[in-house]
């Protein structure tokens, strides 16, 4: 028995060091890495807001219609204004009106819109994206009707003008920004209107079509109108 005993315990170590060069051995198992879909891109709608009013801005030469303190900065409405009656610099002969202004909190001007000419109106309405925070401009512009608004961007405190929005509902009484509706996507940013007919070219050669989808997209580079 006593030589049985030392046996058993050396081949039990030999079994248990065979094991251990298995393992060893076992080639790693790879770990496949899950399949991931790209992520569709989400639409996001432009809410329209009231942002702050501004009260008793003063800038030098230039006569402030309305004011708005918007992302940290003031956006200005309004017209140079002309001594004894003569266009001087900024404005010239070509551009001169009713034009929009991006103000820092030093009311120093950042940027600031061509002229509108003889336009009566340039109402700024205010639209933030849901998902991102950016704004959209769109300034309403009128004679005795409304003929239209011009769109801008305001993101990360900088302003890029989208283009023209040739457009009207079929009602004197309303004007572009009352039946407007905005949205991003993938595509770009998508202007479309809530109304059954539409106006093209207001106040030029109104053109008066029903709205099946009508729509102006700003894909990165221009503004474009599908009807």
């Amino acid at each position: 028995m006593k030589k049985i005993f030392p046996a058993l315990v050396l081949l039990s170590l030999i079994c248990c060091k065979k094991e251990q060069q298995k393992e060893t051995q076992a080639p790693a198992k790879k770990e496949t890495a899950a399949t991931t879909k790209p992520e569709v891109a989400k639409d996001a709608e432009y809410a329209e807001f009231k942002p702050e009013t501004v009260q008793g801005l003063k800038i030098k030469g230039f006569d402030v219609n309305s004011a708005f303190s918007v992302e940290g900065h003031t956006v200005v409405s309004g017209t140079y204004e002309y001594p004894d009656g003569n266009i001087t610099l900024p404005d010239t002969e070509k551009d001169w009106g009713k034009r929009l202004l991006l103000l820092n909190n030093k009311n120093e001007i950042l940027y600031q819109s061509p002229g509108n000419g003889e336009a009566y109106l340039y109402e700024p309405h205010f639209y933030r994206n849901s998902e991102n925070g950016n704004v959209i401009i769109v300034c309403q512009l009128a004679y005795e009707y409304f003929f239209g608004g011009d769109a801008f961007l305001l993101e990360n405190g900088k302003i890029k003008y989208l283009g023209n929005l040739d457009i009207e509902p079929d009602n004197e009484e309303k004007g572009v920004t009352d039946i407007l509706k905005i949205k991003e996507s993938k595509d770009g940013i998508s202007f479309t209107f809530e109304a059954d007919s539409l106006v093209l070219k207001p106040g030029s050669e109104d053109i008066k079509i029903k709205n099946n989808g009508v729509k102006y997209l700003y894909d990165g580079q221009s503004l474009k109108l599908y009807q």
